[in-house]
C-alpha cells in the first residue's frame, strides 16, 4: 500500500498557500489524502503489532498527526503543517517522550529531518530521568547494545549514529569519561532515521519499504522500553 498520489502535489501547493481560503476550497482533496494516509497508516500499525507488543490496540486515528499548526508559542503563524506524520508510540502515549516508529513525508523539514520523505524508531526528547534509565541500560548492557547497533539490518537502513538535536561533549554526570563506550552516552536522543527519495512513494510499495525499515529499529525500541520498564 501507499500514500495518495495527490500527496506531495498538495503539500508543495499548500507550502505556496499557507492560508485558511486557500485551504478551505481545496477541502475535499485533503480529506481523499488524509482518508488514505489513515488506511496507510493501520496497515503499517498491523505490521508491526506482532513484532512490538507495547503497540496492541493502537488505530491510525490515535497515530496520525493534525496538518494544523499550534501558532500560539510561535512566530510563524502559518496555519498549516506542510507534511503528514504518524508516529507509533509504545503503551499508546503520542508524544515525544515515548519510544516508538515514525513516517513522514512533505516539503518541510519538520523536528529538523530533512528530504522528503523519512522514518525511524526509537525515543525523541526523553525527559531528563527516562534519558538517563536509558544510559545506564546502555552502560551496563553495552554488548547487547552494540550487538543492535551491528546488524546488517540496523546498519543498512540507519548506520552507526543516532539522530539527536545534541551530543555532548563530555560522558553526563555520574558515568566515566575515560569509558571506551562513552561516546554512546552522550546522544540527547536515540532515533533511528532513514530517508526514502521521493521516486519510492509512487510504487505500492510503499507500506512495505517501511515495515522493513521499522523492524530493523524494533530491537533498540524494546531495549528503550526495558529501560522505562513501561512507564505507565
Amino acid at each position: 500500500m501507499t500514500i495518495h498520489p495527490d500527496t506531495l502535489p498538495f503539500l508543495t501547493e499548500l507550502a505556496a498557500n499557507n492560508n485558511r481560503p486557500w485551504f478551505n476550497e481545496r477541502k475535499p482533496r485533503y480529506e481523499a489524502i488524509r482518508l488514505q494516509f489513515l488506511d496507510f497508516t493501520q496497515t503499517l500499525i498491523d505490521g508491526m503489532t506482532a513484532l512490538d507488543p507495547s503497540l496492541e490496540g493502537l488505530t491510525a486515528k490515535q497515530c496520525v498527526y493534525r496538518i494544523y499548526r499550534d501558532t500560539r508559542f510561535s512566530p510563524d503563524k502559518t496555519p498549516y503543517k506542510t507534511h503528514l506524520a504518524c508516529f507509533l508510540p509504545s503503551w499508546g502515549r503520542k508524544n515525544m517522550g515515548v519510544p516508538g516508529y515514525y513516517f513522514q513525508v512533505g516539503v518541510d523539514e519538520a523536528y529538523g529531518l530533512k528530504g522528503t520523505c523519512n522514518l525511524g524508531g526509537g525515543i525523541f526528547m526523553p525527559d531528563p530521568a527516562t534519558l538517563h534509565a536509558i544510559r545506564q541500560e546502555i552502560f551496563y548492557n553495552t554488548d547487547e547494545f552494540l550487538a543492535i547497533m551491528a546488524e546488517p539490518e540496523y546498519r543498512r537502513y540507519f548506520g552507526d549514529t543516532f539522530f539527536t538535536q545534541k551530543v555532548l561533549t563530555r560522558a553526563p554526570k555520574g558515568f566515566p569519561n575515560d569509558w571506551e563506550h562513552a561516546w554512546l552516552l552522550k546522544y540527547k536522543d536515540y532515533c533511528t532515521s532513514h530517508t526514502l527519495p521521493a521516486s519510492r512513494l509512487a510504487g505500492g510499495q510503499l507500506s512495505d519499504e517501511v515495515l522493513r525499515a521499522w523492524r530493523a529499529s524494533v530491537k533498540l525500541n524494546l531495549f528503550i522500553q526495558r529501560a522505562m520498564d513501561n512507564p505507565e
